[in-house]
């Protein structure tokens, strides 16, 4: 089997580092090629300018040159043994950039590094990392600044136990990778009898399911992010998983998501899968 493509992004901010020490330590139990991103920020370079192409390679150029000692201090630092390439690429828009080139080359992963957002920014602001997550059909691992990688011990998988059978065939690959026990969650206001019926189609699921190590539970909690966040302490979970989906109209007005609001909180990795677009 090919290995497979990572893409980590990279600002060359102490966050990013963090992104990329935890990716390129994952290389121990997964065969991979890893691409370190950079994508060279043109907003501030006035279009007007008569030098502007000038001062576009000049930026590039330090780009690359940092990116070469990146990679250098960022193998030195992992140990790992995984094929690392550095690539900057110009554009002013960060995330439709990272959509693009993870489609054209077939990435299968994103990793970057993400920090808690206010909440005004929360409220007006998409963030970076909830961006990148909104338009790439891969995988994103949003690292936050203190993360260490810790072999992926305890995934917690958060639920809306709406189409356990594909998101079971997503995770069970990835939690075998790495030996990890699955805690799969579904917060709910109340128990009514349709919230048993779905625990009783998803408990025969995750019994029928080709992986010992998942178990299902279901939470009672008004406050959806606040309950997850207290049982991945409970759970001490190593990394949070999600599957999210191109929101409507509707769920962008009114900040509908959980992914989104996790994404902010910043103190777990988040792992999030896209789920078909919303039409």
């Amino acid at each position: 089997m090919a290995a497979l493509k990572v893409l980590i992004l990279t600002d060359f901010s102490d966050l990013s580092k963090v992104a990329i020490n935890y990716g390129l330590s994952m290389s121990a139990k997964l065969d991979a090629e890893y691409t370190i991103l950079n994508i060279v920020r043109l907003d501030g370079v006035p279009k007007s300018h008569l030098k502007m192409k000038q001062i576009e390679r000049t930026l590039f150029a330090i780009a690359e040159e940092e990116g070469k000692k990146l990679v250098e201090e960022s193998i030195k630092q992992t140990k790992t043994k995984a094929k690392v390439t550095f690539k900057a690429i110009k554009s002013h828009k960060v995330a439709d950039t990272v959509g693009r080139y993870a489609e054209a080359h077939k990435v299968n992963l994103v990793i970057m590094g993400s920090r808690g957002a206010s909440r005004i920014k929360k409220a007006v602001l998409g963030g970076t990392t909830v961006s990148v997550i909104d338009v790439s059909d891969a995988p994103v691992l949003a690292i936050p600044g203190k993360a260490e990688f810790t072999n992926f011990k305890n995934v917690v998988y958060a639920s809306d136990l709406k189409n356990v059978q594909k998101e079971l065939d997503t995770i069970i690959p990835f939690a075998r990778i790495f030996g990890s026990t699955v805690h799969m969650v579904h917060v709910v206001e109340a128990i009514d009898k349709n919230v048993d019926a779905k625990r009783e189609e998803a408990n025969v699921l995750v019994e029928k399911a080709d992986y010992e190590k998942i178990k299902l539970e279901v939470v009672i909690d008004d406050n959806v992010p606040m309950a997850i966040d207290k049982y991945l302490k409970e759970k001490k979970g190593d990394v949070l998983t999600t599957f999210t989906h191109e929101l409507n109209l509707f769920e962008k007005i009114f900040a509908r998501s959980l992914t989104r609001k996790v994404a902010y909180q910043g103190i777990t990795p988040l792992l999030t899968f896209k789920r078909k677009s919303v039409k």
